[in-house]
């Protein structure tokens, strides 16, 4: 035989075999994969990215709306922080000085979730319904799985819920990453991302306020049944100038807060307001104020 043409062949054969042990290699990888994501298992912390099998969460998250498009219609009240943003903006976390007559809800702060994933937050959304659930959804950096866990498998098969051992609560990662009291609570919020049709949502409860609100605050909170308005929205954001604009909206507002809102404007500017504008459509009231961090933060609400 010509030597050429052997020394072809045997190359041709090298080949082929490189690449019929590639195929080989990688259909054996699936299978194991396959059968690992749907067992029960106890796993070690993790310290890689995310590390966990089964897919991850992939939704918008720049807003409150964005929050309340993945929690139930019975939330009751529900607050976002950009903490990134306020970060880079501000010398120091301003929003852990906000007053309790001013945002009707406990603020929840960057270090309980920072503690709860040892790593660094940069958004956070936490809300309650009136069957005593909470939703905390977050976005961090880096991100890791510090914590241990049993593994289980969604209902659908899709996503890994971690149950996790170190406090009782149920964790499915990504962005943003869940975190509610019970597997169950999880599964309903998988259910809602997952939806093919659009189902009823925490955002339809509040879209009567969402509806007239800004897209730019780094804080905003929204309640129902306030008191003094069938809803409430408050959205904060720090200027460059360093000046702060709060935005308030009532549904429904009590013809007494009304009253008291409208009185308040006449005298705004002569009490040091740059802007103190208050605007009524149907049953929507709306305020929008900016002025020094004290002033703003300190005005009534109702």
């Amino acid at each position: 035989m010509n030597p050429k043409i052997g020394v072809q062949l045997i190359a041709a054969f090298m080949i082929l075999s490189m690449i019929l042990s590639s195929v080989a290699y990688f259909i054996g990888s699936d299978d194991s994969s396959e059968e690992d994501d749907n067992q029960p298992y106890i796993n070690n912390p993790q310290t890689e990215y995310f590390n966990v099998g089964g897919k991850q969460v992939f939704h918008s998250f720049n807003s409150i709306a964005d929050g309340l498009q993945m929690s139930n219609p019975q939330t009751f009240e529900a607050q976002f922080l950009d903490v990134e943003y306020i970060e880079s903006t501000a010398q120091e976390p301003w929003n852990e000085q906000l007053p309790l007559n001013l945002t009707t809800v406990y603020v929840r702060n960057k270090v309980e979730v920072d503690n709860l994933y040892m790593t660094s937050s940069k958004q956070i959304y936490f809300s309650q319904d009136l069957n005593n659930e909470f939703l905390l959804l977050s976005t961090m950096t880096p991100k890791i799985v510090s914590f241990e866990y049993i593994g289980l498998p969604s209902s659908d098969n899709q996503y890994l819920l971690l149950s996790r051992l170190d406090t009782t609560g149920t964790n499915v990662m990504g962005d943003p990453t869940i975190f509610t009291p019970t597997r169950e609570s999880a599964e309903a919020v998988i259910s809602i991302i997952e939806s093919f049709a659009v189902p009823p949502t925490a955002y339809d409860t509040f879209s009567p306020v969402l509806n007239y609100s800004d897209d730019y605050s780094e804080f905003q909170v929204v309640k129902s049944q306030a008191g003094f308005a069938d809803l409430y929205y408050l959205g904060l954001h720090r200027n460059d100038d360093g000046s702060f604009t709060r935005t308030t909206i009532y549904y429904y507002p009590s013809a007494e807060s009304a009253a008291h809102i409208s009185e308040l404007a006449l005298s705004g500017s002569e009490r040091g307001f740059s802007q103190y504008d208050v605007t009524t459509e149907e049953d929507i009231l709306k305020v929008v104020l900016t002025g020094e961090f004290s002033l703003v933060t300190g005005e009534d609400i109702e």
